[in-house]
């Protein structure tokens, strides 16, 4: 599948999140209907790109995306180091250079706005451990939007902070432990 067609699911995380994205990508299984769009915080020169520090993952076909990379079924996109990753409505994903936010480049506040902007026909995210506030209001806007929506329980992860700071703007579909996050998965593009 291509483009819009394409069930985008937004995973964002920061400190406390790599090893559990890492085990999730390992265990999630193939759907050729969706694509993973991985926003994680991280260096801005990283010894070694996050492709290769997710290590070879089942099936899946995992890329760093390019300006006006056109949406696939089956992929994983990473958010680029010191890029935002957007979406936009024409069915591709674009890299930007603006301000951090919240001190992040990438950040997930912006890649969730784009979906939003987008208006993508199906979407959900996942809001995972993370140091500062950065994915909270975005997630509050993909709520407002009916996505699906999904945030860690704060008691579960590593630091709460990001968990917490969406869980006091609403209320999302789900709060979940980090061993469930493939079980979300599915039941987010089970709708």
């Amino acid at each position: 599948m291509k483009g819009r067609e394409v069930f985008l699911w937004v995973v964002g995380g920061s400190a406390g999140s790599f090893t559990p994205v890492r085990n999730y990508l390992h265990q999630m299984p193939y759907r050729q209907e969706m694509a993973i769009l991985l926003c994680l915080h991280r260096m801005r020169n990283p010894r070694i790109s996050m492709i290769e520090a997710l290590g070879r993952v089942p099936e899946w076909r995992v890329l760093e995306p390019d300006d006006k990379t056109f949406v696939e079924g089956g992929f994983v996109y990473v958010a680029p180091a010191d890029y935002h990753l957007l979406v936009e409505k024409e069915g591709y994903l674009s890299l930007a250079v603006d301000e951090p936010v919240h001190f992040s480049r990438p950040s997930i506040d912006v890649l969730l706005q784009s979906v939003v902007q987008a208006q993508w026909p199906r979407a959900g995210a996942a809001l995972l451990s993370g140091a500062n506030r950065d994915g909270a209001y975005g997630m509050y806007l993909f709520h407002k939007a009916g996505y699906f929506t999904a945030v860690q329980d704060p008691a579960d992860a590593e630091i709460a902070t990001m968990p917490e700071a969406a869980l006091a703007l609403f209320e999302p579909k789900v709060r979940f432990p980090i061993s469930q996050l493939v079980e979300v998965t599915l039941q987010a593009l089970s709708l």
